[in-house]
């Protein structure tokens, strides 16, 4: 046991000597302290050009990058059948509209009919009126009167069943164009469902189908977005707390390098996203991007805290506990601090040293 003893202690000790130490002062900084978020640019508005038909695209008329207006023809989805159902309606409306006008052969025939009907009814009145006259003057017999007076009452009736089957027919030919038209508008809509516009002014960023391609309900065609770009951050859960709505914000992407964004905190999402155990929170930009591409890859430093003039210390002086190593009077002395702001290599002292405090950094 003492031959390990030994030999341990001399590997203890070179181990010891080993070790390099660094003396520093405490120093005057300004100080940011910052939660890191990932995300994407992505449009203040955007959605999916979806049809609720389906069918052949037979004409896609705007590529990606194109911008549209509000009410543009997009793309143009076709069926057969429902082209087929357009053009049966549009025949049976032309074929009705002749059958239902004054001068159709069904309708001359019955004005004819009740033109002979009315004058008959007009010389039987007058007959009965007459016969009626001199039957109430005793002038004749009540056999004649009543022959005049059923024959009057024939005509009438003949009349008015005439008057109402030509009445009838009208109102029968009327729904009928009736019906025909709105078979053919239910047609013309059915085909006009097929014609997809855009419902915003915007940017098309993406086309999902190329002219012929089958096209089912519900299934996207296109993506369109509109309005500013602004940032659609990843916020981690533990960080949080730290974020609020106008907090500052400082972006940087890859496709601009040399160029550093400010932006600030416009909403928060209530909502974990459990796979990747973040929160959306969106920043909007203080100033305009040289180009708007959907989807630019960023990453963001939200300022939680930006201080100026505080006395700091290397983040590698910090040991365990929020303590440090002081040389004090000649002799090494650990202490404990209290710290403040910190970012990747300062930490704010707020109290236990002072500029002329010296700290061991050991490394």
């Amino acid at each position: 046991m003492k031959r390990s003893l030994y030999w341990l202690l001399p590997a203890i000790a070179a181990a010891s000597c080993g070790s390099k130490q660094k003396e520093v002062k405490p120093e005057m900084k300004q100080l940011t302290s910052a939660v890191y978020a990932s995300g994407s640019l992505v449009p203040e508005e955007e959605y999916k050009v979806i049809p609720t038909v389906d069918g052949y695209l037979s004409q896609a008329l705007v590529k990606e990058g194109d911008t549209v207006k509000k009410g543009q023809l997009l793309f143009v989805v076709s069926n057969d059948v429902r082209t087929a159902q357009t053009l049966g309606a549009e025949a049976v409306v032309q074929r009705t509209i002749p059958s239902v006008a004054n001068n159709a052969p069904v309708f001359r025939e019955l004005q004819g009919r009740l033109e002979v009907a009315r004058i008959k009814l007009q010389q039987d009145s007058l007959q009965y009126t007459r016969y009626k006259n001199l039957y109430e003057q005793n002038a004749i017999s009540q056999s004649s009167y009543e022959k005049y007076y059923l024959a009057y009452q024939s005509s009438l009736k003949d009349y008015q069943n005439l008057k109402q089957n030509y009445e009838q027919q009208r109102l029968t030919g009327n729904l009928q164009l009736q019906e025909a038209q709105n078979q053919l508008a239910i047609a013309a809509a059915q085909a006009d469902v097929g014609k997809l516009k855009s419902f915003v002014n915007g940017v098309v960023y993406d086309v999902y189908k190329k002219e012929g391609d089958l096209v089912n309900p519900n299934q996207p065609i296109a993506l369109i977005g509109a309005g500013i770009m602004y940032a659609k951050l990843l916020v981690d859960e533990d960080d949080l707390d730290k974020v609020y709505e106008g907090q500052h914000v400082v972006i940087t992407m890859d496709a601009f390098p040399d160029h550093v964004f400010k932006a600030h905190i416009s909403k928060i999402y209530p909502l974990l996203n459990k796979v990747e155990q973040s929160f959306r929170v969106d920043a909007l930009l203080d100033e305009p991007i040289p180009v708007s591409m959907y989807g630019l890859n960023l990453e963001a430093n939200i300022v939680v805290a930006d201080k100026k003039n505080v006395l700091a210390i290397p983040r590698t002086a910090l040991l365990k506990g929020d303590s440090v190593v002081i040389k004090e009077n000649g002799k090494k002395k650990k202490i404990k601090i209290t710290k403040g702001v910190e970012d990747d290599t300062w930490v704010e002292v707020r109290s236990g040293l002072s500029e002329s405090s010296t700290v061991i950094i050991t490394k």
